[in-house]
């Protein structure tokens, strides 16, 4: 693979379906940025001090540290700084919390601008005057629909956007495999694959 300039990086799991296509349904239907594949943000954008390669290793050298853990999605909720609605996580929050805090260190250490927060984005931001109601609404959808809460952490999606680039242009890397995962492809081990 050709050297790629330094640019910036995060770290996403992105949800398995059935859920996930729920969510990118509720997701078109609210007000705001489109997000085009519900996501769990690992590590959150930031600029690179080092080659992607460089950072590819750390991350992956860190990332072999954890296994494969269940999130449960709970509420819908606000941002109030921002207007942003996302969904809490009432379990996998701790691990989450652990797996930021290593990888937020050394090579890939950045002073964020909000406090890491384990959520799901779904909408946002979203007008004052409509807030209300457009959570009510989200409420409702997130409530009466049949799909799971709960699911498999077991990858991780490395997203790189070149140097200049404008945020519709993050590109996947690579993903990473936990260790002791159960769900997608098992059987062919718990080493690192590229995609």
């Amino acid at each position: 693979m050709k050297a790629l300039e330094q640019g910036s990086l995060a770290l996403v799991n992105y949800i398995p379906d059935p859920l996930g296509s729920f969510l990118h349904t509720l997701r078109r239907l609210l007000p705001g940025e489109e997000d085009p594949q519900p996501h769990i943000t690992i590590l959150p954008p930031r600029p690179l001090k080092v080659s992607m390669e460089s950072a590819s290793l750390h991350a992956r050298k860190i990332l072999d540290d954890f296994s494969s853990f269940e999130v449960e999605l709970s509420s819908v909720r606000c941002f109030p700084d921002t207007s942003y609605l996302y969904l809490d996580i009432v379990e996998g929050n701790r691990t989450l919390h652990q797996l930021h805090a290593a990888l937020n260190a050394g090579e890939l250490s950045h002073e964020e601008k909000f406090a890491y927060r384990p959520h799901l984005t779904i909408g946002g931001p979203v007008a004052a005057d409509v807030l209300s109601s457009v959570q009510e609404q989200a409420e409702h959808a997130w409530r009466t629909n049949g799909s799971p809460r709960r699911f498999v952490v077991d990858e991780i999606v490395c997203l790189w956007l070149r140097p200049e680039g404008d945020s519709s242009e993050w590109r996947r890397l690579w993903s990473h495999w936990l260790s002791g995962r159960t769900g997608r492809g098992a059987a062919a081990g718990l080493t690192s694959q590229t995609s």
